[in-house]
């Protein structure tokens, strides 16, 4: 007898799965739990929904949670500091990693740069971890990170706009649009270090782009467009106005002013093309510092107005 060929199983549809798809997002599975869907079968009832014809997963749980809640981003009304709190101690109860490697430098008598300096490094490491563990998250700790996420959205925004207002010079740009998590009110959930994430501790998200579109008659411009990142940022330090802004937090779209086609991102990069790994995707460098992102669609769902915020239109 031939032996069996074992079956090849799809794995059970997951949160963390969908999420690895790159089907869902972390705000999107907060939304659809909140409109009491399960993972399990989250997809059967899009494909089967009349309204979610010709859209995304994640599009289709933003249009029902806009219907349901009047917004696209998540509500936990429980998620707060006071809620959330081991300890009601106004300000972090949380050691300061340089003492405790001080401390530690003390107490074994180390010299360090000297010849025979041991390995401490895993040691203190391993001391530091322990603390963030034995440590109770206070009020104050929440707190804190709550508003480091919020001074951190409006730090992209302010820069968001102060490259609007250099585009604004251009005649080849007629539109600037902010979307993303910088264009939106910020949801709280569960952050990605560790010692908030094993408590499951939710805080406000995270910002880590500045995502624009940018609409343009031509792309020639490209370069130029690329060079206001940098400028933008050098400009502000030379302000002493430190924005927590580098200018690879710049992600910027161009799309075509007369067909409304997305035509790709422009590169960071300083000459093109720079013969890296991404400039070896087909089309990319057809147009001159025009990136192209393989499988990257530019939905005009994320350009919406409940999705973004214009910041210039000539």
């Amino acid at each position: 007898m031939g032996k069996h060929r074992k079956q090849h199983r799809e794995p059970h549809p997951s949160w963390p799965l969908l999420k690895d798809k790159g089907l869902l997002t972390e705000r999107h599975v907060l939304m659809a739990t909140a409109l009491g869907l399960k993972a399990e079968d989250i997809q059967f009832v899009h494909r089967t929904d009349e309204d979610g014809k010709g859209l995304l997963l994640l599009e289709w749980v933003e249009d029902r949670h806009l219907a349901a809640f009047g917004t696209v981003v998540p509500i936990d009304d429980k998620a707060t500091p006071e809620s959330q709190q081991e300890h009601p101690a106004e300000y972090s109860l949380l050691p300061d990693p340089s003492k405790i490697m001080n401390d530690y430098i003390y107490e074994n008598a180390i010299i360090p740069g000297s010849d025979d300096e041991p390995d401490w490094y895993e040691e203190v490491g391993q001391r530091i971890e322990e603390s963030e563990k034995n440590t109770p998250v206070s009020y104050g700790e929440i707190y804190d990170e709550d508003r480091r996420m919020l001074r951190h959205q409006e730090d992209f925004r302010r820069a968001a706009r102060l490259l609007s207002k250099n585009l604004e010079a251009m005649p080849e740009v007629t539109k600037v649009v902010l979307f993303g998590s910088t264009a939106l009110p910020l949801w709280k959930e569960v952050p990605r270090f560790s010692r908030l994430r094993s408590r499951r501790i939710k805080i406000y998200h995270e910002c880590s782009n500045i995502d624009l579109a940018i609409w343009v008659t031509t792309t020639a411009r490209a370069n130029d467009i690329r060079k206001l990142a940098p400028a933008v940022v050098n400009e502000q330090v030379d302000n002493d106005d430190h924005l927590s802004v580098a200018h690879h937090h710049y992600s910027m779209h161009l799309i075509d002013h007369r067909s409304a086609n997305y035509l790709g991102m422009v590169c960071h990069y300083n000459q093109c093309p720079k013969r890296k790994e991404p400039c070896r995707v087909p089309g990319c460098g057809a147009q001159k510092f025009v990136r192209i992102l393989p499988g990257f669609k530019l939905k005009p769902e994320r350009l919406h107005s409940h999705n973004s915020q214009t910041l210039f239109v000539r």
